[in-house]
């Protein structure tokens, strides 16, 4: 018995490495070239990228290109990160602390301070780690930490 292996085109989910979540997730394409898979979509982030196969995908070779994009990623058998937990524990930590504190939603207009929670839309929740001068914050989300802006004036476009 022959199977034959499905076409892929624009629409279909796919297995890639996110260049944002740093490990390989469901994407959906997006744009095709000469018939092969060129841009996708992450299904968790919503980044979009061009599409990097999976390590399994791809031919065995011990380059320094495939150890960095296997990098963070989730042991297969064990289901262990090797990402450094130090960023989580010290997550865990602020949660436990700011059980019962309301998070603030994360607005660019906004104005924060050191240790405060705040609901990010795409990270979920996060505690301001540091102030970077008036219009930037270091955040620490679950499981990286982001720089975001603050301060920003509305916009005056409709």
């Amino acid at each position: 018995m022959h199977y034959q292996k499905k076409v892929i085109s624009v629409g279909d989910e796919i297995d890639s490495i996110c260049t944002r979540c740093k490990e390989e997730t469901i994407h959906r394409v997006v744009a095709m070239v000469e018939g092969r898979v060129h841009l996708v979509i992450c299904t968790r982030c919503w980044g979009q990228h061009r599409y990097r196969p999976s390590p399994e995908a791809k031919p065995k070779r011990a380059s320094p290109a495939t150890k960095l994009q296997t990098k963070g990623r989730v042991h297969a058998k064990t289901g262990q990160s090797s990402r450094p937990k130090e960023p989580l524990e010290e997550w865990q930590n602020h949660r436990k602390n700011a059980e019962d504190i309301r998070p603030q939603s994360y607005d660019q207009s906004g104005s924060y301070r050191v240790g405060q929670a705040i609901e990010h839309l795409s990270y979920g929740p996060g505690f301001v780690r540091k102030v970077i001068g008036s219009t930037k914050m270091e955040v620490l989300f679950q499981w990286e930490v982001k720089v975001l802006v603050m301060n920003r004036p509305r916009s005056t476009h409709a």
